[in-house]
């Protein structure tokens, strides 16, 4: 498989970033609808595979839930029917279960870990049609 830096590679990052920013800014019907109709997305051993499943377990989010997902490393591959994007993942959060106004406690990265996604072309853009995240390769101590 060759690297790829096109315009198709870069739009395909930038659909995975805008995934997470979607997630960290509760946006679930924008985030569902980078997905594919037959994508899947593999969360927290559950592997969801409709646009409303996500939405439903996303909904389920602690509301006093601070979080940003962090994604650095990106490379894209061209692959049979699409393009795969590979990156490291970093995860900040803070969930004191109260709502907070400002800034919230920041106590470090609480894991870091690879995520995969494969995109493939559509009429509507580049959409993802399967998301997985591997186990973390680090996970902070104390949070």
């Amino acid at each position: 498989m060759k690297f790829e830096s096109d315009a198709g590679a870069a739009a395909a990052k930038n659909i995975l970033v805008q995934f997470f920013r979607y997630l960290d800014e509760r946006r679930y019907s924008q985030l569902a609808d980078l997905m594919t109709d037959d994508g899947s997305w593999e969360r927290q051993g559950r592997n969801l595979t409709s646009k409303n499943e996500i939405i439903e377990a996303l909904e389920k989010r602690s509301h006093t839930l601070h979080i940003h997902h962090l994604l650095t490393n990106l490379f894209s591959e061209i692959v049979n029917d699409g393009i795969t994007v590979t990156c490291y993942m970093l995860v900040v959060r803070h969930d004191s279960g109260k709502q907070i106004t400002g800034s919230a406690p920041l106590n470090g990265v609480a894991n870091i870990r690879t995520t995969r996604a494969r995109l493939r072309h559509t009429p509507d853009g580049w959409r993802i049609y399967h998301l997985a995240s591997d186990a973390p390769s680090f996970s902070a101590v104390d949070q």
